[in-house]
């Protein structure tokens, strides 16, 4: 390839990363705002909870602000700093590194819930821990692919260098959220019984988990497609950045009052 064709990928990819970002980056603040009304009918109607969930939602809400932060900055400096030179984005903005990052240590805090819920209903250690095993490969997967990216050069070559690393931490990710998923759906029905209140609660909890944990192991297999086949227009980084694991657990746990 000569450089004048390498300088012309790198230019449309520049401006390829600029749509996505933006989407990805609003839909990110918009589902921010659904976090904070959760958040608020959460501590609202439900004071009594254990200490240990109180912090894990707390914890979610701190690290989803900052998150937000980060986003933000990301988005005025790709629509208004770097207007009219595309060239500066070349690389990612660091904040937009350290937005991804927030995101996975909210997807890590929300797969470990999910597991010690399995872990509570089934009392059985081998799915649990081959779920927090899975969710460690993948948030090591992402540490490492982005403290390589906070020392590159250009996004294409990089991309194109790191992706087993991208599609294991993909794969990794989703495999655990549609383990968990199916692991707590199986558990609840195995735990109905014969009296109608109690069948109706368990077809209740199934119904939650299925509406809360499977839509973002959905995402995870989209995200894997759209990058194996359309990676060169970035939507998979645009759906990347609406990651909704804070706003899944939290309504799962507002649901027991709203249902």
């Amino acid at each position: 390839m000569s450089s004048s064709e390498g300088s012309a990928n790198n230019f449309n990819a520049q401006l390829a990363i600029i749509g996505p970002t933006q989407v990805g980056g609003l839909l990110s603040a918009a589902l921010f705002g659904c976090l904070a009304c959760q958040s608020y009918l959460y501590f609202a109607r439900f004071m009594s909870d254990g200490f240990a969930i109180k912090i894990t939602v707390s914890a979610i809400i701190l690290i989803q602000l900052g998150q937000f932060v980060c986003m933000i900055s990301t988005l005025w400096t790709m629509t208004v700093s770097t207007y009219g030179d595309p060239s500066q984005l070349n690389v990612l903005p660091l904040v937009a590194d350290v937005s991804l990052l927030l995101s996975g240590m909210t997807v890590f805090i929300v797969q470990s819930f999910y597991a010690f819920r399995l872990w509570k209903l089934t009392r059985s250690i081998f799915l649990p821990i081959l779920c927090e095993t899975i969710s460690v490969v993948a948030h090591t997967s992402m540490v490492v692919l982005l403290a390589r990216a906070i020392s590159m050069t250009d996004l294409v070559t990089f991309i194109n260098s790191q992706t087993v690393l991208i599609a294991l931490f993909w794969i990794a990710r989703g495999v655990c959220d549609l383990t968990t998923t199916v692991g707590v759906g199986w558990s609840l029905k195995k735990r109905r019984v014969s009296h109608f209140n109690t069948v109706t609660m368990v077809d209740r909890l199934i119904y939650w988990t299925l509406e809360t944990a499977l839509i973002t192991s959905l995402i995870s297999i989209a995200i894997v497609m759209l990058f194996v086949f359309q990676k060169q227009n970035f939507v998979w980084f645009g759906v990347l950045l609406i990651w909704p694991n804070g706003n899944s657990l939290l309504a799962s746990s507002v649901a027991k009052w709203t249902r």
